[in-house]
């Protein structure tokens, strides 16, 4: 049986200026090799804070919490109860091990993902059950159940359910993800750069010379070649607490509402990734540029297909007047037209793009210009809802 579901495919060229948007664990701009040539690039779990952040400070959907620090998080709102320090620590230790992680002193032992309603799940969960927890004792099976299920219930955050979690002492609560976030790579080949720097004491007799500092930050600048994938039923099932079998056969039918939600969370997903930009050393470069090109393109069956092969061969300017982006972009579409031809349309259902220059060649995808990103974005998701 053929796969019917709905998947969208995010495809940008972004050009950054001289920058350190993600660094390794020298300091210096993470990189690659790819097609035998060292690429810039950025990490997927990078470009993800990033679009978590976006989404947190514009209040467009839901987001979660990444943390270890639950047990900080619960304490005050426990304290408010009267109860003492004592207690709510002994309550807080026995919880959270028994419904998410073994404790490493104040701190979970692990990384946890949670929606802020799961964290209300939780304290009437405490609250109700306070006479066991807050003598130490893990509570009943019966009482256990009724606490996973209703923080299974607890309405789940976006973030959660597009990039999923993993519970390696609960599986049982784990969210397979429903969207795959690349790692950007530059399209062509790139060279590290060092910045030596020095800083003067302002307060420094004038007859003393020299710098009173000195060091070296590592940058380069970089034409990006980004891809994502979301799975639109796996996040409607997602959002909406309907699970699937192990043998890949739907527990629950979605409907209508179900979709709809997913698809607020999917134009917000769009949205931050062309506008959430790294954090990473940008109050010393100001790296703060913009996709220069998109193709959204929404497929029901088919394969998903990521166009990084394009730049395999890296992009390289021959002439004076060579715009390294426009050739990207020409490269791309070049790409995109020649996958069509040899493996057909793979269940394509529509392609938006937009361009910040008119002049480039967008070969085959011509007629898919929609002139603006919101065009763009609107006929990607009117794609989505067809029958």
């Amino acid at each position: 049986m053929s796969d019917s579901r709905v998947k969208i495919e995010v495809h940008l060229i972004q050009n950054f200026a001289p920058s350190n948007l993600n660094r390794d664990d020298t300091g210096q701009p993470k990189s690659a090799y790819f097609g035998g040539f060292r690429r810039a690039r950025v990490s997927s779990q990078c470009q993800k804070r990033a679009a978590r952040y976006w989404w947190r400070e514009r209040g467009v959907v839901l987001v979660g919490e990444r943390t270890k620090r639950l047990k900080a998080e619960l304490a005050p709102k426990l304290a408010a109860e009267g109860r003492t320090e004592d207690q709510i620590g002994t309550a807080l230790n026995t919880f959270l091990a028994q419904f998410y992680s073994k404790m490493d002193g104040d701190k979970t032992a692990v990384l946890l993902f949670v929606s802020r309603q799961e964290l209300e799940a939780c304290l009437t969960a405490m609250n109700n059950n306070w006479e066991s927890l807050g003598s130490g004792q893990e509570v009943g099976r019966t009482a256990a159940n009724g606490i996973t299920e209703a923080i299974r219930k607890a309405e789940m955050s976006a973030d959660i359910a597009l990039f999923g979690r993993m519970l390696a002492e609960q599986p049982e609560r784990n969210t397979h993800a429903a969207c795959q976030v690349a790692h950007p790579i530059s399209t062509h080949k790139v060279d590290m750069e060092m910045d030596f720097y020095t800083a003067v004491d302002d307060l420094k007799p004038e007859e003393e010379a020299g710098a009173d500092m000195m060091g070296v930050v590592g940058f380069n600048s970089a034409c990006y070649y980004r891809y994502a994938l979301v799975d639109r039923d796996q996040l409607a099932r997602n959002l909406a607490r309907k699970t699937d079998r192990s043998n890949g056969e739907w527990e629950q039918e979605l409907d209508d509402n179900d979709y709809q939600e997913a698809d607020t969370v999917i134009e917000a997903f769009l949205e931050a990734m062309v506008y959430a930009i790294p954090t990473g050393k940008q109050n010393t470069f100001a790296s703060q540029n913009l996709p220069s090109f998109g193709l959204f393109v929404s497929r029901k069956g088919g394969v998903p297909i990521s166009l990084a092969n394009a730049f395999a061969k890296p992009v390289r300017p021959t002439k004076q007047d060579d715009d390294l982006v426009g050739l990207s972009v020409d490269r791309l579409t070049k790409h995109w037209d020649a996958l069509r031809k040899v493996y057909g349309e793979q269940g394509v259902q529509t392609t938006a793009c937009f361009r910040i220059e008119e002049e480039w060649h967008l070969n085959g995808l011509d007629d898919s210009d929609k002139g603006s990103l919101q065009n763009a974005i609107n006929a990607v998701m009117e794609a989505t809802k067809k029958p």
